[in-house]
């Protein structure tokens, strides 16, 4: 069976990063402020916000014939679930407060980069529950439940 892919861009880190970094930059080139920029911390904050960006700019979801694999941003974060540990597979809409990123959320832990929708796993093994982020959950839903079979 082939793999199935899903990637989904984290838009709103982004938003929110390159404004800031772009303002930070013309206050330092211009020397602007009371007390304005050094350039050790122009450089420690150019690089944390570069460092951001690659580990969250997306939120890749690969399922195989045997695992389940998201990882976020460049692949340093990731996790792997095997398919024989999945009982049951549903489609959800995460409330707002859930937020995004890497989240312990009630009785388990969120994976998400953008919106509400996505995947919930239940184990056979454990109580515990994974959400899976998705642009497309009923899709996602449909092939994990394939390869259940």
């Amino acid at each position: 069976m082939k793999e199935y892919k899903e990637f989904t861009f984290g838009w709103l880190i982004f938003i929110c990063i390159v404004p800031i970094h772009l303002m930070m930059t013309w206050f330092f080139i211009n020397n602007l402020g009371d007390d304005p920029i050094g350039t050790n911390v122009y450089i420690i904050m150019t690089l944390t916000f570069t460092l951001v960006c690659l580990l969250f700019y997306g939120l890749r979801t690969r399922v195989g014939s045997d695992t389940i694999t998201t990882s976020f941003g460049i692949g340093l974060i990731k996790k792997r679930i095997q398919l024989k540990r999945i009982k049951t597979v549903n489609s959800v809409k995460s409330p707002w407060y859930y937020g995004w990123g890497i989240r312990i959320i009630p009785n388990g832990m969120l994976y998400n980069i953008s919106g509400s929708d996505g995947v919930e796993l239940k184990f056979n093994d454990t109580d515990r529950i994974i959400r899976i982020g998705s642009k497309d959950s009923v899709t996602l839903k449909k092939e994990i439940e394939k390869r259940l079979s």
